[in-house]
């Protein structure tokens, strides 16, 4: 048997025959009849196929053969069929259940008048649920409320019909009693919710079947650290042209203060207020960090915030701790007519450095012009505004011949313990016959495979001398002298002795790098056949360098575009940053770093050398945007083709 169904759409269709057969829509077996689509209407007819008991349960046509239902005032009335027609259809609906002649009725079912008929209502009972949602912070607590009502039903009036779906209409619903404030807090109490808690909000939750926040944590406030405020400016002012030169010339007066004047102030910052989540957990908060402002040479601690200047001088900071150095002026320049400078706070020469003079000062050192065949070196930082010739600058003073002498006794290092390796080689697989002493093989290689470890003592040895400051005569220049050099190594009768050696050494690395002051820098505008060597790093902002030795502990950087580097050798341990480097004759210009560091040129000519560590590399064809560096124990150099 078919049936047929109407509808705007397949899905329109396929749900009234769902419901009217009282059968999934995926059970069904159906094929469309017409299916039109148009702007103004759609329309849709299916033919569905009906299986034997769905065709005892398909309505018919009402006729005066057939049997008819009807729900009158809540009683269910059934007219039976005339000879050989067909009997009354009942079905059931929601929240029923249909008993006939005591059989539970599931799709559908034939009715007479004599049938005995049961409607059973679903029974409900008025429930309230209460949730509550955390999120993942639990900084915050949602709180939601639904009520279910208890419904009574009836049976629904319907006319006559041979086929009758009854329904349920509800005749009496009872809600469930209401969630108090009390309770609500209560409920939470359980849930171990405790802090926070918004008493104004939870009067809405009994009312409303929405999350309301019924809890809120407090965020903790991190407390904010001492900050020192200097009264000085820490650099000085520059002028920079149209095109962002900067005319070193224009540095002027050095910043001054005056007796009496406070150069720095301690504002103290706050301890920090922890926080609570709504479960009454303390979150600690990040405290701020404490700052002991300290007073050099030259001022005193008016009080534990305050530092004051006592002389007249030039203020500086080197971490928390200021002071103020007496500057020494010189209004010209330094030639026969004023000697040799030497002043233990800061200079300042307003003019150049002429021929075979030497300037030395125990801080800061500015010079405004040119520097000629002379000497220069300071503790602090050095400023030369114009073009140094044939000239050797050293800024950081004790500080770049300790960091010499740590970069030595390092290699040294290195170097004795593989010369320990190899004796313990040879002597395990006897390569050089029983009769050979560890004194016997230990001068074999220094003579032939380790000549690097008598170069580098005799460099120690020259290092050590000129940082001790006593008579005597240290333990390990004198160790190096009587235990490696001559027949020295005869002497030795076990090469483990060498481990003496070895601590030492490093007692003397971590003696140096201890008692290393803070790093300063050297400020160059150009430099031709000249050694610069600073404690720190060299910035090169005019022209760049020809044919020189710059050695930078930190970095060696080229600011101006356009400026060159050829010929020489530029060495730091962590970056060197050039523009143009080489030429196109291709001049040879050394590039060195440590092993982690990394080495860039906007341009590198051939015959550019690089060095990261212990490996090299030239550069066979010129390149931009070069970057050197070590990857897995190889020199890699990245460029573009020029």
């Amino acid at each position: 048997m078919k049936k047929i169904f109407r509808g705007i759409s397949l899905e329109d269709c396929l749900k009234s025959a769902s419901y009217e057969l009282n059968k999934p829509k995926e059970q069904l077996k159906y094929r469309i009849l017409k299916q039109k689509k148009s702007f103004f209407k759609k329309k849709t007819v299916i033919e569905v196929f009906l299986d034997d008991a769905e065709r005892n349960m398909a309505p018919l046509n009402p006729d005066e053969s057939s049997g008819t239902v009807r729900v009158e005032q809540g009683r269910i009335i059934v007219k039976d069929p005339a000879a050989k027609g067909r009997p009354a259809v009942i079905c059931r609906s929601k929240y029923m259940s249909i008993f006939v002649d005591g059989a539970e009725v599931e799709k559908g079912c034939e009715v007479f008048s004599n049938s005995d008929i049961k409607v059973v209502f679903q029974e409900e009972e008025a429930k309230r649920e209460f949730s509550i949602h955390v999120p993942h912070d639990k900084m915050k607590a949602y709180a939601e409320v639904r009520y279910t009502p208890k419904n009574e039903y009836a049976l629904k009036d319907t006319p006559e019909s041979s086929r009758l779906t009854l329904e349920a209409g509800v005749v009496k619903s009872t809600q469930p009693p209401e969630y108090t404030a009390e309770e609500i807090k209560e409920e939470l109490s359980n849930n171990k919710i405790v802090y926070g808690i918004i008493e104004e909000n939870l009067k809405k939750v009994v009312k409303t079947n929405k999350k309301i926040l019924v809890a809120q944590g407090k965020k903790p406030v991190d407390g904010e650290d001492d900050r020192i405020e200097a009264k000085f400016k820490t650099f000085a002012d520059l002028k920079e042209d149209m095109v962002g030169n900067v005319d070193f010339k224009s540095i002027g007066a050095v910043n001054a203060v005056r007796k009496g004047d406070v150069i720095a102030v301690k504002h103290v910052g706050t301890e920090g207020e922890n926080g609570c989540d709504v479960y009454g957990k303390i979150i600690k908060c990040q405290k701020g960090k404490k700052l002991k402002l300290k007073a050099g040479t030259g001022c005193i601690l008016k009080d534990k915030n305050t530092v004051e200047a006592i002389i007249d001088g030039k203020p500086s900071v080197q971490g928390n701790t200021f002071y103020v150095h007496q500057v020494h002026e010189i209004n010209g320049d330094v030639d026969l007519s004023t000697g040799n400078v030497k002043f233990i706070g800061d200079v300042v020469i307003h003019g150049g450095v002429k021929e075979r003079m030497k300037v030395k000062c125990g801080n800061d050192l500015v010079i405004d012009r040119e520097v000629e065949r002379a000497d220069i070196s300071a503790a602090g930082s050095i400023t030369i505004g114009g073009s140094i010739v044939a000239s050797k600058i050293y800024g950081g003073g004790d500080n770049v011949k300790k960091l010499h002498a740590v970069e030595h006794l390092k290699k040294f290092n290195q170097n004795l313990d593989k010369l320990m390796q190899v004796v313990d080689e040879i002597k395990s697989y006897n390569l050089l016959g029983c009769n050979k002493s560890d004194g016997e093989i230990i001068k074999i290689l220094l003579e032939n495979k380790f000549k690097i470890l008598l170069r580098l003592g005799i460099n120690i040895i020259a290092d050590l001398n000129a940082q001790n400051e006593e008579d005597s005569e240290d333990d390990i220049v004198r160790y190096i002298k009587t235990r490696l050099m001559g027949m020295g190594p005869v002497s030795i009768k076990n090469y483990l002795e060498l481990n003496e050696l070895i601590d030492g050494v490093n007692g003397k690395i971590k003696y140096f790098e201890n008692t290393l002051g803070l790093p300063v820098n050297v400020n160059i505008s150009y430099c031709q056949d000249s050694n610069i060597q600073s404690s720190g790093s060299v910035l090169i902002t005019g022209k760049g360098e020809y044919v020189s030795t710059i050695a930078g502990s930190d970095s060696i950087e080229f600011e101006r575009e356009g400026s060159v580097a050829r010929g020489g050798i530029l060495s730091s341990q962590k970056e060197v940053r050039c523009k143009i480097v080489g030429s196109m004759a291709g001049v040879s210009t050394t590039l060195q770093v440590g092993s982690k560091g990394s080495i860039w040129a906007d341009v590198a000519y051939h015959n550019t050398i690089f060095k990261v560590g212990d490996r090299e590399k030239v550069l066979e064809s010129p390149g931009k945007n070069v970057h050197a560096y070590l990857k897995d124990g190889n020199i890699m150099v990245d460029k573009f083709v020029l």
